[in-house]
């Protein structure tokens, strides 16, 4: 998600990319019209039936949060023309679950949030359904739902209690984000900001020496997000609390949208010594279509070099540690890259082109962010 203020006055009372990419993928302001999946445009038998076989998470989805910054109804089952998400199209490009940011910097927002997830479930019984354990993905995959997975961006609505994180748990939290890139400050799990935009290499470098790390109680919550079988979330967290993070967690962890900073040098890109530590927990990055993770020039933004996100990581630290990670209604005014979920069938045909096998594309889609939240759940 974009740095923007959800808790203003009004919210509160309301509250209580190489080469050019295919004409497909150029988008604009207007929503695309989703298709049904078998009648997807360019897109191969032989793609078309690896992509209805796989099991399609989404790393991270803003659609909730924006509903309620621009007070419109919580309701994914209606047409949004003007956001980047709703059911149809999610239908269209055959998504399985999304991690659906609840909240993070404020307890009753974040309530407020969790009443849209249970209206949606409410309202559509036929459509969605929220998880309380990973084999739920697989159930809404057989039963031709979407998975609605609660996840925290930023912990300040804990309010440094683990009572409060058992609530969420008993909510439906499944993935915890530690941070929104905010430090520092009371109730904040890491001890300084994290830095937002493009950067050098150097300028990594000499943030990451000086920068602190967790806080105490962010220390506490890692041993209790493990505890409970919740995934630890490292996307927005700074370098020096990613590396303690990962010394501390004796489970999995995903960073659930970003790209790779060998590619585009920007913050919230994991350099290759970061992938190969996440690699070595058992970590997923989810790459996401926001166009300046992608690139920085305009020009370079697009699905192919996506891809090329994709395959570094592939050829860095292998396909076991790569995903999808939209980011979707969390752009503000920008296109990304790859428009909708109903896009997605497009996207399997690019990396059968690309010379990816089935196996990592399967894994791609939602087998390697699965096997994170399975690993999750054991208890310890």
């Amino acid at each position: 998600m974009i740095r923007r203020d959800f808790l203003g006055a009004a919210g509160l009372a309301m509250s209580g990319k190489t080469g050019g990419a295919p004409a497909a993928f150029r988008g604009s302001r207007s929503t695309p019209q989703a298709q049904p999946l078998a009648a997807a445009a360019n897109v191969s038998a032989k793609a078309l039936a690896l992509h209805k076989k796989a099991v399609i998470i989404d790393g991270h989805n803003d659609s909730l949060i924006e509903h309620w910054a621009r007070k419109e109804s919580y309701d994914l089952g209606r047409d949004w023309p003007a956001y980047q998400a709703d059911l149809r199209r999610m239908r269209a490009g055959g998504l399985t679950a999304m991690n659906s940011m609840v909240g993070g910097a404020n307890l009753v927002q974040g309530l407020d949030l969790w009443g849209g997830m249970y209206e949606n479930v409410d309202k559509h019984p036929a459509d969605f359904l929220i998880p309380d354990e990973p084999e739920d993905i697989l159930r809404a995959k057989s039963e031709g739902k979407v998975a609605l997975i609660g996840q925290l961006e930023g912990c300040q609505l804990l309010n440094n209690s683990l009572r409060i994180l058992d609530v969420m748990r008993r909510l439906g939290v499944r993935v915890a984000g530690l941070t929104h890139g905010e430090g520092g400050e009371e109730f904040h799990l890491q001890a300084a900001k994290s830095p937002f935009g493009y950067c050098t290499p150097d300028d990594r470098e000499k943030a990451r020496q000086e920068s602190a790390a967790l806080t105490g109680f962010g220390r506490e919550a890692v041993a209790e997000f493990n505890r409970l079988g919740m995934v630890v979330d490292l996307a927005h967290a700074n370098d020096a609390a990613f590396f303690e993070t990962l010394e501390l967690s004796k489970k999995p962890v995903e960073f659930s949208h970003g790209a790779v900073f060998a590619l585009t040098h920007h913050w919230r890109a994991l350099t290759d010594d970061q992938l190969t530590a996440l690699a070595a927990n058992g970590g997923v990055i989810g790459i996401a279509v926001y166009p300046g993770f992608i690139a920085q020039e305009p020009a370079q933004q697009t699905i192919q070099r996506f891809l090329d996100h994709v395959e570094y990581v592939c050829e860095k630290v292998g396909d076991d540690h790569v995903g999808f990670g939209s980011d979707y209604d969390g752009m503000g005014e920008l296109v990304p890259v790859l428009p909708s979920y109903a896009e997605m069938p497009q996207l399997t045909q690019l990396m059968l082109d690309r010379g990816f096998s089935d196996e990592t594309i399967m894994k791609f889609w939602g087998g390697n962010f699965l096997r994170v939240m399975r690993q999750a759940a054991v208890q310890i």
